[in-house]
């Protein structure tokens, strides 16, 4: 299906449909906005924004005037659309559980006016697994056509700032996932149409930004991906769950410096002007990346200070417990990852050779302090496992004099600390005739797909 020939029907002129169907008309698509307030309708009709924003008033506006927008409360006048953005609410009940009614309503709506290479695309923020276990069911169910087949269905979870002047519907990067299928590769095209922007892969975000975050101490920002660019995930569940998990990074932290505010008020302490002191550093900032645990003098001794000094004024800090608590607990977490890989395997921990690659708590550096492979070696031991231990940057812990000792006779390797060049050393090494046969990559910093092709069990940490 050629662009120009494309109809958009947009479900919900709410904050996120109105801006995306007001984009899609400005770039000359013909859009039919439908919603089910006839206040909305009629306001629209009008030639007048029911939201209150001078950028979404602006681009509604400038919408209307070709003649490309029509807003409508009769869901048979999108009977001629060929791509469905369903952009209506996902709230929670009184419970704080999901309320897909509104979600399952918009698929009713489309099903019976889906044809064959139709695009639905699902804008409403969902939880992973939605758009396969509730959506396509119901678009098959009442469209008679089978999912990621006869039509293609398709995630890209909103993102609106509301009141940013600069971030807008029109320039925020986007992420797509989709069915299996062709569905990635139109969706993401008929993004970038609107948008402006490159389609790029997942993996290549990953490959260009990822090292520079490393090389910089972690201080460049993730919005160095072009403006209006659209990243193509691996699935339609990582889509769902970037929004997701994005939002409740957000929330943690905001809990956190709450919490921050009544350590401040017990302490005496001005928290607005801590934060802005506490802006001034450079680099730190995210994103940040799981691992097999977290050292250095820094993060894991730090908050301990923090803690000891709110609780001697009289307030519990939950959050930073929490967080040393989870954290502390990343070594268990990573040995019984390896554990589960050497089970498939038809191994026991117990008088298995296992590889420890790094000892240092930070990449490209000598520093032992507080690093988590103390604390996973002395499980390993525990368990009776053979453990060899090999650290380009640092020696005292090192059992043997290189990588290639290292995995000698070993049937699984875990990478603590990802130094460049120790990396590089194992990146030269046949592991397929090594005998290895698990990785457990505690810094996820391996191509773990290249790993699998190789008959070698692989995980990373939450990969």
């Amino acid at each position: 299906m050629a662009l120009p020939d494309r109809k958009i029907a947009v479900i919900g002129l709410g904050y996120v449909g109105l801006p995306l169907a007001a984009l899609c008309a400005r770039r000359g698509y013909p859009v039919v906005g439908l919603d089910s307030s006839e206040r909305v309708v009629a306001s629209l009709g009008a030639g007048k924004c029911h939201i209150r924003d001078a950028a979404v008033e602006k681009m509604v506006a400038d919408a209307l005037e070709t003649g490309n927008l029509a807003a409508t409360s009769d869901a048979a006048r999108i009977a001629d659309c060929n791509v469905f953005l369903v952009c209506v609410p996902t709230p929670v009940d009184a419970d704080n559980d999901p309320d897909l009614g509104p979600l399952e309503g918009a698929c009713r709506t489309i099903g019976p006016h889906l044809k064959s290479g139709d695009l639905i695309v699902i804008e409403s923020t969902v939880f992973p697994g939605t758009c396969e276990q509730v959506v396509a069911p119901l678009l098959r169910e009442f469209s008679g056509l089978e999912p990621g087949a006869d039509f293609h269905l398709a995630h890209c979870p909103e993102r609106i700032n509301p009141g940013d002047p600069f971030w807008h519907s029109g320039n925020i990067p986007r992420v797509l996932g989709a069915l299996p299928g062709a569905g990635i590769d139109i969706a993401a095209e008929f993004y970038a149409s609107i948008l402006g922007g490159d389609i790029l892969d997942v993996r290549e975000v990953k490959q260009s930004l990822r090292p520079k975050f490393r090389e910089t101490a972690e201080g460049l920002h993730i919005s160095q991906v072009p403006l209006g660019s659209v990243t193509k995930m691996r699935s339609i569940r990582d889509a769902e769950a970037v929004k997701a998990m994005e939002n409740t990074v957000r929330d943690v932290n905001i809990a956190f410096v709450n919490e921050l505010a009544k350590i401040s008020d017990v302490l005496e302490l001005d928290v607005v002007d801590i934060i802005d002191g506490m802006a001034t550093k450079p680099f730190g900032k995210g994103p940040f990346y799981p691992g097999a645990g977290v050292g250095g003098h820094c993060i894991a001794v730090d908050p301990e200070w923090l803690k000891a000094a709110s609780k001697r004024a009289g307030y519990f800090p939950e959050m930073i417990q929490l967080a040393r608590t989870i954290n502390n607990g990343m070594p268990e977490y990573t040995v019984s990852v390896l554990q589960d890989l050497l089970n498939e395997r038809g191994y026991p921990i117990k008088g298995t050779r296992i590889a420890i690659l790094g000892t240092a708590y930070k990449r490209n550096v000598d520093d032992l302090r507080e690093s988590p492979f103390f604390k996973l070696r002395d499980i390993l031991d525990k368990k009776g496992a053979e453990i060899s231990v090999f650290d380009s940057w640092v020696t005292s812990q090192n059992t043997v004099g290189s990588v290639d000792e290292c995995i000698q006779e070993a049937k699984a390797i875990v990478i603590v600390t990802e130094h460049s060049d120790l990396i590089e050393q194992l990146s030269r090494i046949e592991l397929s005739n090594s005998g290895v046969e698990v990785i457990v990559d505690g810094r996820n910093c391996l191509e773990g797909e290249e790993i699998l092709k190789q008959d070698i069990a692989y995980r990373g940490i939450g990969r």
